[in-house]
């Protein structure tokens, strides 16, 4: 009886702590937020695969694309709601395209002409530059800016290269001139001479050198590689959306991912805590993708209709701490068909975005 009597007691002791101990006690909670300062720094590569098959008037068409990126991210400030101004400086770029049409390959480490790869001019010119990303603590984008100024800038480096080009271009080492009495003579000019007026020529083609720089910027703005909206997918890549409130393993919470292949729209995902470690947070990224005639967007064309199914899976490890992602991998596996002015094409598309990254020696920019 005595010993009925203090098991009773025990299991109502344990009871009464369970009702009154704090929510946390059983089920850690944990906030996952950014928390960035001024003067963090990572080295953020990004990559992706796209595999693309389509079948066009019974011939199959093959493409496979892959694109790295080394970015730097810099925190410049943290204003007083938390949002976070963040320098993204491109350093390397390697890019590589293998198709029924033929090849495309650039690297940044190497040394390239504008004959051996039409885009090595404006590519090499964005090495160095950079843009601004304000982020919240939850992981969404405020705006970007500073991109224009910064395409600005390349443009400017392109007519520095283009010049480069035209004073090394084959050039005679004279020109023909009529003296007084009308005696032919031969005028000799110097190397930084034939290329200053060849350069000018260029400008006056153009109206002006400001003129010539406006149309190579505005050819840019035109290159989706150089869009706002390349640039913001590229940094939502890079950065994770947070479910507002404190999450225990298993909770889910949703979000959008945009989707890499022009012609689709955004992507609706499930984030799931699946572990809690140390230092990281194992998070589950997954969705089921069923596109129904929805209309693509292609600037300037009749806007086709697009029919796929899939999925978008992969994990993305958080560091704790600062809520930064440390890496990530996804992959999106879509088959269906694209419809547009009667013409069905049968296609499939594997995407993998693969996201690492390493933080710098942290610095106080604001002293």
């Amino acid at each position: 009886m005595i010993m009925k009597k203090a098991a009773f007691t025990m299991f109502l002791f344990v009871l009464i702590v369970g009702l009154f101990a704090p929510k946390g006690y059983a089920v850690e909670k944990l906030d996952l937020i950014l928390r960035l300062e001024s003067g963090q720094k990572y080295d953020v590569q990004v990559m992706t695969e796209n595999k693309i098959k389509q079948t066009i008037e019974g011939t199959q068409q093959d493409i496979n694309h892959t694109k790295t990126t080394g970015l730097d991210f810099e925190v410049e400030k943290v204003d007083a709601n938390d949002i976070a101004s963040i320098k993204v400086t491109y350093q390397t770029l390697q890019e590589k395209t293998e198709s029924t049409f033929g090849g495309f390959e650039y690297d940044s480490k190497k040394t390239y002409t504008a004959k051996d790869n039409s885009l090595a001019l404006t590519y090499t010119a964005l090495m160095g530059q950079s843009f601004t990303a304000r982020i919240t603590p939850k992981g969404e984008i405020v705006e970007l800016t500073g991109i224009d100024a910064m395409i600005s800038r390349v443009a400017e480096k392109v007519i520095v290269a283009e010049d480069e080009l035209i004073s090394k271009a084959p050039m005679g080492t004279c020109k023909i001139k009529q003296d007084s009495n009308s005696t032919a003579i031969k005028e000799e000019i110097s190397a930084e001479e034939r290329a200053k007026r060849r350069i000018e020529k260029t400008d006056k083609m153009y109206g002006s050198r400001e003129k010539r720089k406006q149309t190579i910027k505005e050819m840019l703005e035109k290159d989706p590689f150089f869009s706002k909206k390349q640039m913001e997918d590229m940094v939502r890549n890079t950065i994770m959306v947070f479910a507002g409130r404190p999450v225990g393993i298993g909770d889910s919470w949703e979000g959008k991912v945009v989707c890499l292949y022009a012609p689709l729209p955004e992507i609706g995902v499930t984030y799931t805590l699946k572990e809690d470690k140390q230092e990281v947070a194992d998070i589950n990224i997954s969705s089921k993708i069923d596109f129904d005639n929805v209309p693509a967007s292609v600037e300037g064309n009749p806007a086709p209709q697009v029919k796929m199914t899939g999925y978008y899976q992969g994990t993305s490890q958080i560091d704790k701490t600062s809520g930064w992602i440390i890496h990530k991998k996804v992959t999106m596996r879509l088959s269906g068909q694209l419809m547009q002015s009667g013409r069905t094409v049968p296609m499939s598309i594997e995407n993998t975005v693969t996201v690492g990254s390493t933080k710098k020696i942290h610095r106080d920019i604001s002293q």
